[in-house]
């Protein structure tokens, strides 16, 4: 029997893909030997990138197609259109949801199609021929992902890592970094209602820098500028803390990737400690805590709304507690 063609759907958001490897991986240990093809926005691309299940990427550019011109959105449409045709999948799922990839499964023509039905938004059955998955508000967005793919098989998580950060962001990390062990905290977000203070976060790293002993690396996304400075400009431990901003994702991935602690608000970037196996502690406001909370065994979240009620003694304790269960040789 010839293995499978698959094609996984999902557009947006960078936090929700991170959390949806470990069941793209899951899904292609079920099919040894298929061809799994990710469609996704050209954004969280360089993401998908380094997921070693993931053989190929469609991307899109999902923004330009809702805000462009009439004819270059359909042009562009019917371009994928036809670039999913054109790959004669066997199986597709739409692990997004949304009326556009349930189109999008439709079009593609493959054998066997299922689709993640969103609680309290439409959804179109004539795009599929297997049931749907109901989504479940109750559990966790990565369990809800991998009821999706355990249509197709059941066992135990494969030892094949769900993310590799390239050997070059490694080799970048080395040469740009502070001295291990340090810790790394992400102080932005796409809205300011999950941006804790980062005069707060100063007084976390003064913390880390002075009872833990450890180098601070403090980053934000590529508008997120003026927090990294505002912070550096209120810690007392400024020769310990290094600020870096816009950076590419895989570079990202090596920051995180060589942290003993990684501290982050509710956005995307927080779930890169827990694929990576760093001890992460996750700062929730408005956002479903239970939902997207890092999923380490030891990961811890605190949560206050607004974001501001979340006081600084209740971070460091949760960085105590964190730090105690963190592995002897990475705190050396």
């Amino acid at each position: 029997m010839t293995p499978p063609k698959i094609l996984a759907i999902r557009l947006a958001r960078f936090g929700d893909i991170v959390l949806l490897l470990p069941s793209l991986t899951l899904l292609k240990s079920f099919f040894p030997g298929s061809h799994l093809t990710f469609l996704t926005d050209q954004r969280p691309a360089p993401l998908a990138a380094m997921c070693p299940a993931i053989d190929d990427i469609i991307a899109v550019d999902r923004i330009a197609m809702r805000d462009g011109s009439r004819w270059n959105s359909v042009k562009s449409m019917h371009d994928v259109v036809r670039t999913v045709r054109d790959r004669q999948f066997d199986l597709a799922i739409d692990f997004q949801g949304f009326r556009e990839t349930n189109l999008l499964t439709w079009f593609s023509a493959s054998r066997q199609r299922i689709g993640l039905k969103l609680y309290g938004r439409s959804y179109l059955n004539y795009c599929f021929n297997l049931p749907p998955v109901p989504e479940d508000k109750a559990i966790h967005v990565s369990e809800m992902f991998t009821r999706v793919v355990e249509r197709f098989g059941s066992g135990g998580r494969p030892a094949t890592p769900s993310l590799v950060v390239p050997e070059s962001s490694r080799h970048w990390a080395k040469e740009n970094l502070p001295e291990r062990p340090y810790a790394a905290m992400f102080l932005d977000a796409p809205t300011p209602l999950r941006i804790w203070p980062p005069e707060r976060y100063a007084a976390v790293a003064d913390f880390i820098a002075g009872h833990l002993g450890l180098n601070v690396v403090a980053i934000s996304g590529p508008e997120g500028e003026h927090l990294v400075n505002r912070m550096l400009g209120e810690t007392k431990s400024a020769a310990k803390v290094t600020g870096l901003s816009n950076l590419t994702v895989p570079h990202l991935a090596a920051v995180v990737e060589s942290a003993s602690l990684w501290i982050s608000n509710d956005t995307g970037p927080l779930h890169l400690g827990p694929i990576l196996g760093v001890p992460t502690l996750g700062l929730f406001s408005i956002g479903l805590s239970e939902h997207f909370r890092p999923t380490g065994t030891q990961d811890r979240f605190v949560q206050g709304d607004p974001i501001e009620t979340i006081a600084v003694e209740k971070v460091i304790g949760s960085v105590e507690e964190l730090w105690a269960t963190v592995r002897p040789d990475l705190r050396r």
